[in-house]
């Protein structure tokens, strides 16, 4: 899971930063090559209920990506940007991840236009697992299906003494893509990071499937044929969400609320629903740490469904290129019953 602005906290400020490999550096341009590769063994212990009693043992090297990242210097405080980003793992080989272009100033901050993550799988929360579900950060769960990606993106990121502010709207492309628009801000008191936002997304696109269909004609022979059909969504989906994190002397807490609305038009349906996070996490060496948290989902992808999912783990850090984790953890939900999870993994940056 995401552990853009929380997770890592407790680790930060020893564990260093990997250092991309240079392909061109000059006074004036920078190309560099960076990438990270992820291999998990993972076990879910599935109840009775809609997932029977099956166990799932699983070894995966999951999201693996690599990049090529530029930057020109256009003037003292003007630099133009560009990214590129390909999976190499095992389930998403050969995928374009990002594609962009952009602008950056110091003073003013950062335009990018192209493929680019949504602000909310940049942003996520205080939800810290490495192996479990994420199903916190509502928007990307299924059901409420924003892609943690979008095609034609314009975003706006600065940074200032007084705090972030982060806005991003998607083109549909003729309704090839679904239209969204977010806005986070956050800022820092004191021990405590404060931050939060809200989202919008309209789903028009359509979708095609192909299908055999078997007839008996007049002759009495069978014959098969291929029927294609096509869907065309009308959703929308509307979203927020606040934190508050603590940040002690190698240690932090805090908590996540997120809410979203989904409206199913063509099918005339509004599903509500909350999520509500605590999490943290203990460093108990220089390079080691103790995570874990607690998620309670409330009307979860459907009326009545109550979510709950307590995990824990042990991160280390052998050197700023490599991390390694333990998890365990345990699910409860009105619709699939209960599941509980363990799993080892490790990630190599460069």
């Amino acid at each position: 899971m995401k552990k853009t602005l929380l997770a890592l906290a407790v680790l930060a400020s020893v564990a260093g930063t990997a250092n991309a490999a240079e392909i061109l550096k000059t006074d004036s341009a920078s190309v560099d090559f960076y990438g990270q590769l992820r291999e998990e063994l993972k076990q879910i212990d599935y109840d009775d209920g809609a997932k029977s009693t099956d166990t799932s043992t699983t070894l995966k090297s999951g999201s693996s990506r690599a990049g090529v990242t530029a930057a020109y210097a256009l003037t003292d405080d003007l630099k133009a940007l560009a990214s590129v980003e390909f999976g190499i793992g095992q389930s998403n080989s050969g995928d374009n991840r990002k594609h962009w272009i952009g602008i950056s100033s110091d003073k003013y901050g950062t335009l990018t236009l192209g493929k680019q993550s949504i602000i909310t799988d940049d942003v996520w929360g205080v939800e810290n697992d490495w192996i479990g579900y994420g199903y916190s950060v509502l928007p990307e769960a299924s059901g409420y299906d924003m892609n943690w990606t979008q095609n034609a993106e314009l975003r706006y990121d600065v940074e200032g003494d007084a705090g972030w502010l982060k806005v991003a709207y998607g083109y549909d492309n003729g309704n090839e893509d679904p239209t969204t628009a977010e806005l986070y801000l956050g800022t820092t008191v004191g021990s405590f990071d404060i931050y939060g936002g809200v989202g919008y997304q309209e789903d028009k696109t359509s979708s095609t499937s192909t299908a055999n269909k078997t007839f008996t004609g007049t002759d009495n022979a069978t014959y098969t044929v291929a029927t294609t059909t096509t869907s065309v969504s009308d959703t929308e989906l509307k979203h927020g969400m606040l934190t508050v994190n603590y940040n002690g002397d190698g240690w932090n807490l805090g908590t996540t609320y997120w809410h979203a609305e989904v409206k199913d038009n063509d099918a005339n349906t509004k599903l509500t629903s909350d999520s509500y996070v605590v999490a943290g996490a203990y460093s108990i060496t220089k390079k080691t740490s103790l995570y874990g948290g607690y998620e309670y989902i409330n009307d979860f992808q459907s009326e009545g469904n109550t979510y709950n999912n307590v995990y824990g783990g042990v991160l280390y850090q052998y050197a700023s290129w490599t991390k390694l984790y333990a998890e365990t953890g345990y699910t409860d939900s009105d619709v699939t019953n209960s599941d509980s999870y363990y799993g080892v993994g490790v990630r190599v940056y460069w």
